[in-house]
């Protein structure tokens, strides 16, 4: 079914179901929805109060629901999907709405934002990380600016701390699971003195990993991962307020091993998407894991056509180290609130991979960087009789170093030495280097700095009792410079550097956007409202195999009506939009070949055209029953994308799907003097998605659910918990992203997580 008729049956369903809840006798009931109090608006209000599309998850439901990572949230939110071009603990590909960059490069900053404490996350690799002690995670859907401190055309996510407080508190919780998973975790703080008071938080996580090596024996996945906060916060005068964060952590958690797909057949031409599906292709070398194999170095290995298996030549650890600091002042001054945001992160990241996936060296990659971000916002708000006012002022200065590097048919080099061997490489070629055939290692890097500058101004006016109007303004002002350089890495041959190397360039972008959004209170507890939208995001350079190559800023028109309410006595909230999005110069990351060599692009699909709706319900149809119910629709399509491989025009956007279904429901059992036992189960359901522009079928995946469940027993003094739980428990076979490197006979597939169990134990002072 289309979306465009799932939309419109669904709309009409919601109709019917709206009145039938209102219906509902209104006695009044003990269990009420909980109010949730989020920042979307930078200031603080009720969730049924804010004319945004927001998903907000408390600090309750983020431990119910056993996220571990950042971008474990997409599984309960409408209409938000991510996918992992380097598995699942490398650079994430986030996207709301259809919006958001598939790039597995570390210097291009997509889409969709992401806040700590509302410091700007600039690396994509730091997007992704451990949620340590966090009091709410606030998901905005549609084009951010005039409110935030950078650009984003998809969205923005919002992680909070819980902050320090005047009262003694503290938690720990101690956690044991499949694979050996470990996991221990807590949190302290309380007062110093009259008017400071401070927090540490600290995670640790290791596991031995659930994917088998049978080339090796050794098990792999594993995660090594440890994080830290501390907060110190200060109020000298009740005028002003000090919160000073510093955080940090190291991961050394196994480097990703995928799945390989044979495409070639004997021959060494592709084969049919039928026989690659069915496990009948090999690679280049003739390997497949559906059949035992003898390597070209004599090594006899086995078949491994189960999900958790694999063959593996090259085995590595991910070596990632991050610090930041950032400090967050309120002044009152009369009647304004000037707040100062000033943060520095610094991350050092290195991702080795077994890219070929296999027995054979073929392909392995070396993926780094170094970067560093500073920020400071700066921004007043004051109210005036039936106005709020914020106005800002926000800069970012981001400099980064990437360094990669990939070692090429490194088996096919002793057909390459000696004197008689056609490749650019000293007389003898001891080492077997030959650019000619695409038997070589290289090295490229990239330095690239990014200073952006913004004003802002958003104001709200009560027009009337029940009308309210919302608009904002911003000016962007973004310069990119980017400087490349690409050698072969061979000792042997003098490290000869590929002419035209290095390359530079720069560019600047300008922007003015803004927002206006109407919103009507029709009753007390139920509010319409619709806008209009803009987003930008600035362009940038590549660097590719012969040069640097600029692309253009894209711009997005956004048309939003949506509505919230609270039902049934207050024990059901009904929240909802639709929107539909005019996209022009659309930034598409495509995997390419041409003349059988693979490469990455970035170019400007002229058009693209996205509709779609969201719809959230949170009910208590009883004191001791909740349930949540989350429904994404959502349509997509390039328009005008042409690229040197072709006309890829009317293609579905990457990582999309056109529909999304999540839900939770959750049962308490008064044990009276023993406790409360709580019953969990909840799931996620995700149609059909395709990992490249291209809409390659063997780059998709189809439509899934997830399943899991927990059972918690809670004291009565709510000071202990004991929680088991289990995910995945369809043990579902399913894929996060995928890659064409078919020009060396084979499919990446990075894979999603198996069944897995495991209990906590957790205690509040």
């Amino acid at each position: 079914m289309k979306s465009g008729q799932r939309l419109v049956r669904l709309t009409l369903s919601i109709a019917a179901l709206t009145i039938a809840v209102d219906a509902l006798p209104q006695e009044s009931s003990a269990g009420l929805i909980e109010e949730i109090i989020v920042t979307a608006q930078k200031r603080e209000e009720n969730l049924q109060e804010t004319p945004v599309s927001v998903t907000a998850f408390t600090a309750g439901a983020i431990e119910a629901l056993g996220f571990r990572q950042s971008v474990d949230i997409t599984a309960q939110t409408p209409n938000f999907s991510v996918g992992y071009p380097n598995g699942d603990t490398g650079v994430p590909a986030p996207f709301i709405r259809g919006v958001g960059l598939n790039d597995f490069g570390v210097l291009n900053q997509g889409p969709v934002a992401a806040y700590m404490d509302e410091s700007y996350i600039s690396s994509n690799a730091a997007q992704i990380f451990q949620l340590l002690d966090v009091e709410r995670v606030e998901v905005l859907r549609g084009p951010q600016g005039t409110l935030y401190g950078r650009n984003a055309t998809g969205g923005a996510v919002n992680f909070i701390s819980r902050k320090p407080t005047s009262e003694w508190d503290g938690w720990v919780r101690a956690g044991y699971g499949s694979w050996d998973m470990t996991k221990v975790e807590g949190a302290f703080g309380g007062p110093l003195g009259d008017t400071t008071a401070f927090r540490v938080a600290v995670l640790k996580t290791d596991s031995d990993g659930w994917m088998k090596n049978r080339f090796t024996g050794n098990d792999q996945q594993g995660i090594d991962e440890f994080a830290w906060r501390v907060l110190l916060e200060t109020q000298p005068t009740d005028e002003l307020n000090l919160l000073l964060n510093v955080r940090g952590g190291k991961t050394e958690s196994d480097a990703v091993q995928y799945r390989h797909l044979g495409v070639w057949d004997a021959n060494g031409d592709m084969c049919a998407n039928a026989a690659i599906l069915a496990g009948n292709c090999v690679d280049i070398f003739g390997y497949s894991e559906e059949a035992p194999y003898t390597t070209l170095n004599g090594v006899d290995v086995p078949a491994t056509p189960d999900y958790d298996e694999g063959n593996y030549d090259f085995e590595a650890k991910n070596d990632t180290d991050f610090w930041g600091v950032s400090l967050t002042v309120d002044w009152i001054v009369g009647d304004f609130v000037i707040t100062s945001i000033t943060s520095y992160d610094d991350i050092d990241d290195f991702r080795p991979e077994e890219t070929d996936d296999g027995p054979n060296d073929i392909l392995t990659g070396e993926l780094a960087v170094e970067q560093e971000t500073f920020s400071q916002e700066f921004r007043v708000s004051w109210d005036v009789d039936q106005w709020s006012w914020l106005a800002g002022v926000y800069y970012l200065k981001d400099e980064a170093k990437d360094n990669t590097a990939f070692d090429i048919l490194r088996d096919f080099r002793p057909f390459f030495i000696g004197d008689d061997v056609n490749c650019s490489a000293p007389e003898g070629n001891p080492s077997g280097f030959c650019p000619e055939a695409f038997v070589f290692k290289t090295k490229s890097g990239t330095e690239q700095e990014i200073t952006s500058f913004a004003l802002f101004v958003d104001a709200s006016v009560r027009l009337t009792d029940v009308l309210k109007l919302s608009a904002g303004l911003r000016y962007t002002d973004e310069e990119i410079k980017h400087k490349s350089f690409f050698f072969f890495d061979e000792p042997a041959a003098g490290n000869p550097v590929q002419p035209g190397y290095p390359d530079s360039a720069d560019n600047n972008f300008q922007n003015i956007s803004g927002r206006a959004v109407l919103d009507f209170q029709l009753t007390d507890d139920i509010m319409f409202y619709g806008g209009i939208t803009s987003g930008f995001k600035a362009g940038g350079i590549q660097s590719t195999s012969d040069g640097i190559a600029p692309y253009d800023e894209e711009k997005l028109l956004s048309y939003e009506v949506g509505f919230k309410s609270i039902l049934a006595d207050g024990r059901l909230r009904f929240n909802g939009s639709a929107f539909y999005y005019d996209y022009e110069d659309l930034q598409v990351f495509a995997f390419v070949i041409v003349d059988g060599i693979g490469f990455s692009t970035i170019s400007n699909a002229a058009d693209a055209e996205i509709y779609g709706a969201e719809f959230e319900l949170q009910w208590l149809p009883i004191e001791n029953l909740f349930i949540n119910l989350g429904v994404g629709l959502l349509s997509t399509e390039y328009e005008d994308f042409v690229i040197p491989s072709g006309d890829f025009s009317g293609n579905e956007i990457t990582m999309s799907p056109e529909f999304t279904l999540n839900a939770l429901v959750q049962y308490d059992v008064s044990l009276k003097e023993m406790g409360t036992l709580t019953l969990q189960t909840d799931f996620s359901y995700q149609d059909e998605v395709f990992f490249d522009a291209l809409n390659n079928p063997l780059l998709s995946e189809d439509d899934y659910w997830l399943w899991n469940a927990r059972v918690t027993w809670t004291s009565m003094n709510d000071k202990w918990e004991v929680a088991a739980f289990g995910r995945n428990l369809g043990d579902e076979e399913y894929m996060v992203y995928a890659f064409d490197l078919s020009f060396f006979g084979f499919n990446e597939e990075m894979l999603g997580t198996p069944r897995a169990f495991g209990i906590e134990v957790t205690y509040r002072n």
